[in-house]
């Protein structure tokens, strides 16, 4: 009897200690404003870190993250949009679906490393999770230290190409507003010519009116 209590009451101050260590998720936020940034940081127990950065979809980034002190991380990559979604997840304690890029995607890992290829213009994030979130992600077991290095490189042909796809659409832009207003000119000349001006209905009025004096007088 003793032995089934001692394993119930072990049961409710894992559930206890669990959902307590859920509900003080933490986030920090940093962003990077440098081509290359390279750091050395410590996450906390139950605390996941951002880093922000903008990116256009000339942009390729090499990324590498490495944990040199602890336990294993989840990695993740995120557009603007996904990780509000994540985000969410985080705040609430609660697993719930998240979207992130599968290039950035590492989970239950001590090293990680991936190219991607910006694919718009935006802000990005990539996500280094040292919590009990999200599902088949690393269990923490206490703070880590982590290596981040990031490169973002530029693709001047892809630039270029991007220059003149922009060129291209202007030039076509402008053709079609020119093609617009002659077909529009065109219209109003024909109705003008098919509808009589007014000196013409006149005319024509002052004519009648001679006819008709012309009949009473014969008459």
């Amino acid at each position: 009897m003793k032995r089934i209590l001692l394993i119930v009451l072990f049961g409710i101050t894992f559930l206890i200690s669990s959902a307590f260590a859920i509900s003080e998720l933490k986030e920090t936020t940093k962003e990077i404003t440098s081509e290359y940034w390279s750091e050395t940081k410590r996450i906390d127990f139950n605390e996941y870190l951002v880093y922000k950065f903008q990116g256009s979809k000339t942009n390729t980034i090499e990324v590498s993250i490495e944990v040199v002190r602890g336990d294993s991380i989840d990695t993740l990559l995120f557009s603007y949009q996904n990780f509000t979604g994540f985000q969410s997840m985080m705040q609430s304690g609660k697993p719930k679906p998240y979207y992130p890029y599968p290039e950035g995607k590492g989970m239950n890992l001590k090293y990680e490393s991936y190219s991607f290829d910006i694919p718009a213009d935006g802000t990005y994030f990539i996500v280094i999770d040292n919590t009990y979130l999200p599902n088949n992600g690393g269990t923490p077991g206490g703070s880590v230290d982590v290596t981040l290095k990031f490169n973002k490189k530029r693709c001047l042909e892809c630039e270029a190409e991007l220059e003149n796809q922009k060129r291209t659409e202007e030039a076509n832009r402008i053709l079609e507003e020119e093609q617009r207003k002659l077909r529009e000119e065109a219209n109003l000349s024909k109705a003008s010519k098919s509808t009589p001006g007014f000196e013409n209905i006149f005319s024509m009025m002052a004519l009648t009116a001679v006819y008709l004096i012309g009949r009473k007088k014969l008459k």
